[in-house]
């Protein structure tokens, strides 16, 4: 009777089907995103990415922390490649990733809001330049490095 019972259950198992990560994903995870230091080509590509604009990324990231991204500041709160005031940039920042990863889909939202809890000098080299991008908005956003370029060219 209990062998009948066991050979009636039938047992439905359903594929676990593997979503494909977004290229922005693949690139927040990859081992160039855990690289510190130096110039290299931006990790993000995102909405608010332009190459147009790469030369004066470059110029910012050296003028602010000699392209170091663990960089911070003695004088001041700012950190990471591009120098953020910490306290200030933090939640602004993760809420316009946040608002841009609904938009594309891209699967980072749960880590961009862990990015809260986190200094912007440990965020690594993808995050920091999302971050970077972000702000800078197409050149929209070069107030906020009027200081390390005056007449907003680097």
């Amino acid at each position: 009777m209990i062998l009948s019972i066991f050979m009636s259950v039938a047992i439905i198992v359903t594929p676990i089907v593997q979503i494909p990560k977004s290229h922005e994903y693949r690139v927040a995870h990859s081992t160039q995103a855990q690289d510190w230091k130096g110039f290299e080509p931006s990790l993000y590509t995102g909405k608010w990415f332009n190459p147009e604009d790469e030369n004066v990324r470059e110029c910012i990231s050296f003028r602010e922390s000699r392209h170091n991204y663990r960089g911070t500041n003695s004088k001041s709160s700012a950190q990471g490649n591009y120098q953020f005031i910490d306290a200030s940039w933090r939640d602004s920042l993760t809420y316009m990733m946040i608002h841009e990863s609904r938009e594309n889909g891209d699967g980072l939202i749960s880590e961009i809001r862990e990015l809260r809890n986190k200094p912007i000098s440990e965020w690594n080299r993808y995050y920091q330049d999302r971050a970077f991008w972000t702000a800078w908005q197409h050149g929209a956003g070069a107030k906020h490095w009027a200081l390390t370029i005056p007449t907003g060219k680097c």
